[in-house]
């Protein structure tokens, strides 16, 4: 049950990923960014897809082609949901066939916005509008943003139904009911001009997006208050890249 948008910034070449989901530790599952792209996995997460998704992009392959590569050796391949963008706009979009719905996407020309268990198809279009209606606000807060307007328009699936495995019977109970309240968000960004509020999470909250907004204002203010007392002596160079530890 999480929304989603990976994007490539036109001016400076970031890349981007920002969204939501109903569970704990979306930080931690479904953003992936290096300075040769973005990725989101999500939902029946594989992290490790998204992984390898960047080492095959730092060996120069296309964002299609490591992307085909990828789902192609997931033996779960139809649970996942897989954005990626990667320089010059490559993208790679896969939702499979066994995801909750209402799951889809929408592949702009700098972006791709992709959700699963969502209220309707209007959260992914306003999601998707919003980003391409605001090319000149600043790219951390222009992803925000776009999430937030897919939450606004409806977000997550408010109920959800399934088959108990015994007596196949349907049953349909609230999606807080089964999740419960601790929903989570997250910004990550790959910069070749990093700032401290590239990298933000929320874990654990009743409203993540609207409490990464706050976080991301409240970051900001005292990054400029920081270098300011520094004089820009301070480099910053935020974490975003994880390695597999088998």
């Amino acid at each position: 049950m999480t929304l989603s948008i990976v994007a490539r910034e036109d001016n400076s070449g970031s890349f981007g990923v920002c969204g939501y989901t109903d569970i704990a530790g979306y930080g931690s599952l479904v953003p992936h960014v290096s300075l040769n792209g973005a990725v989101a996995t999500q939902a029946y997460v594989n992290v490790d897809n998204g992984i390898h998704l960047l080492q095959l992009l730092d060996q120069n392959l296309s964002v299609k082609k490591g992307g085909e590569i990828i789902i192609a050796r997931d033996k779960n391949k139809k649970m996942r949901q897989m954005i990626a963008i990667g320089k010059k706009n490559s993208k790679f979009c896969w939702t499979g066939s066994d995801t909750l719905d209402v799951k889809s996407s929408i592949i702009g020309r700098n972006y791709i916005v992709a959700g699963n268990c969502m209220d309707s198809f209007k959260v992914i279009e306003e999601t998707a509008k919003y980003f391409e209606n605001n090319s000149s606000m600043e790219f951390s807060l222009r992803l925000i943003n776009s999430i937030l307007a897919g939450h606004k328009a409806g977000g997550h699936i408010k109920t959800i139904s399934y088959q108990l495995p015994k007596s196949k019977k349907i049953i349909k109970k609230k999606t807080k009911e089964i999740f419960g309240n601790s929903w989570s968000s997250a910004l990550m960004i790959a910069s070749t001009n990093p700032q401290i509020w590239h990298n933000l999470r929320i874990d654990a909250d009743k409203n993540p997006i609207i409490s990464l907004k706050k976080l991301y204002h409240d970051t900001k203010k005292s990054a400029f208050k920081l270098n300011k007392f520094y004089k820009g002596t301070i480099k910053v160079k935020p974490f975003y890249w994880r390695q597999i530890i088998k």
